[in-house]
């Protein structure tokens, strides 16, 4: 019997507020108003090869942007809350969220795999991701 340890993030834990990495990556937030956020790579620096990153955000969206995810992707509340990373989830909005696969597959393109939620307050979106 083995046991997998799971894959550590580094990162300079800096929180950054520039739009450009993250809508030039995700199109769906091509309207994005404000985004806190951070990321970093997995593993251990010293093993060669290619690298996986990854990008925790919040997102502050248009009325009418969260609107068309919520149409679109028909996201229904959870019971599993969105996970980022520290100190970025002391950001985390309260109260319900909303997922669905079908979010999360509008935002996992190419080598990007991602698990959304937004939040029930009608405008923000909470995004998890890696990539190579």
């Amino acid at each position: 019997m083995t046991t997998e340890t799971p894959m550590q993030r580094g990162g300079t834990g800096e929180l950054r507020t520039d739009l450009a990495p993250l809508t030039s990556r995700f199109e769906l937030l091509e309207g994005a108003e404000s985004a806190t956020w951070m990321s970093g790579r997995m593993g251990d620096d010293s093993v060669p090869g290619p690298s996986t990153y990854w990008i925790d955000a919040i997102v502050t969206l248009p009325e009418a942007d969260y609107q068309g995810l919520l149409d679109d992707y028909k996201a229904i509340e959870t019971t599993t809350p969105p996970t980022v990373e520290s100190p970025l989830d002391e950001q985390l909005p309260d109260g319900q969220y909303l997922a669905s696969p079908e979010l999360d597959t509008a935002f996992s393109k190419d080598t990007f795999r991602s698990t959304v939620h937004l939040s029930a307050d009608g405008r923000t979106l909470i995004l998890r991701s890696v990539f190579q």
